[in-house]
């Protein structure tokens, strides 16, 4: 059984172009603001952001096809100047490529399980969440291997970025699974 998504949540309600407009606005600004939180880890050249928050939860609630174009769009706006990256940077950082490009597949991958109805309860949310950590830590780790030594990559790439996932899992999984139920009609409860 397929999930409704907030695009097509906003249909229902709206004209349909005033509900694309309104879920494309929404989801980008919620990628941007989640960017906006940054916590700079000493010793490692990539920093704990919001953005992976901000990825799931565009997956869970957009859906697969709407969640990879924002942000495909999110990311080229990023790359030619605009200061929406991770802490304000206006380009992109060759070292965090990877963890970009994960993010793409992540959206892409979480938002055909939300899809599927992984949206519809927490766990299942939740196990979306990781499959969409996985891509997201599997391509920053391989691509930040061209830029740390073997020796410390796991230290740098990898160890310091799991308990922050762990705690963004589960806020997009939980806000995700209780939205999911409400666009449906059902309880919210």
């Amino acid at each position: 059984m397929t999930s409704i998504t907030l695009p097509l949540y906003l249909e229902r309600r709206l004209p349909r172009l005033q509900a694309q407009a309104l879920s494309f606005a929404a989801g980008f600004a919620l990628l941007v603001l989640s960017a906006r939180v940054a916590i700079p880890l000493p010793g490692t050249p990539v920093a704990i952001t919001g953005q992976t928050f901000g990825v799931q939860l565009l997956a869970l609630l957009w859906g697969s096809r709407p969640a990879a174009a924002l942000f495909a769009t999110y990311a080229i706006l990023g790359t030619i100047g605009l200061p929406i990256f991770a802490q304000g940077r206006t380009r992109l950082n060759p070292v965090t490529a990877g963890y970009l490009a994960g993010m793409l597949l992540a959206a892409w991958t979480v938002g055909k399980l939300a899809e599927r109805g992984a949206n519809r309860s927490f766990p299942r949310a939740f196990g979306a969440c990781l499959v969409g950590s996985a891509i997201v830590l599997g391509g920053g780790f391989a691509w930040l291997s061209r830029f740390v030594p073997a020796e410390s990559l796991l230290e740098k790439g990898l160890f310091p970025f799991l308990p922050g996932d762990f705690l963004k899992n589960t806020a997009a999984a939980w806000i995700a699974s209780r939205a999911a139920r409400r666009f449906e009609g059902g309880s919210s409860r």
